[in-house]
């Protein structure tokens, strides 16, 4: 078994067997891995849906332009929200557009921290009502709304 089948065979274990996306699975938490079957799948049944996720990430999320990599990112992929630091040192964000450009932001911000040595752990994801009236991403800070 060559290193491509070995990559692959792990990538199914630690997926379940669902396709891996392109960053390590492994530096994933489950809950951030279940979140992006769910997107894989209502991605299956409507390509053009638009979701909206509240997600609270934890680890190095804090003093390493997390936020502004999120913007930057969720800005490339026409995607809406927020994103602000929260005093106990996690990351607070609320994300919105289709499901493929939801699962390509989570692997931008995951390989860019990955290469910096970043631990990068998805704690909290909780489904929202989509709001059509927004426009932006934005970097919010704690208190502010």
């Amino acid at each position: 078994m060559g290193f491509i089948d070995r990559m692959r065979a792990y990538a199914n274990q630690v997926t379940g067997g669902k396709q891996a996306t392109a960053s390590s699975q492994a530096e994933r938490s489950s809950l951030e891995l279940d979140l992006i079957g769910q997107l894989q799948e209502a991605l299956a049944q409507d390509s053009t849906a638009v979701v909206r996720y509240h997600l609270r990430f934890t680890g190095n999320v804090q003093g390493v332009g997390f936020r502004w990599t999120n913007q930057g990112t969720a800005n490339e992929l026409h995607l809406t929200g927020w994103v602000k630091n929260l005093s106990d040192g996690s990351v607070e964000m609320e994300i919105q557009g289709p499901c493929a450009a939801l699962i390509k932001h989570l692997d931008t911000v995951h390989a860019y921290y990955a290469r910096m040595g970043c631990r990068v752990w998805l704690v909290e994801a909780s489904k929202q009502t989509p709001q059509r009236s927004e426009t932006e991403f934005l970097v919010r800070y704690e208190g502010v709304y």
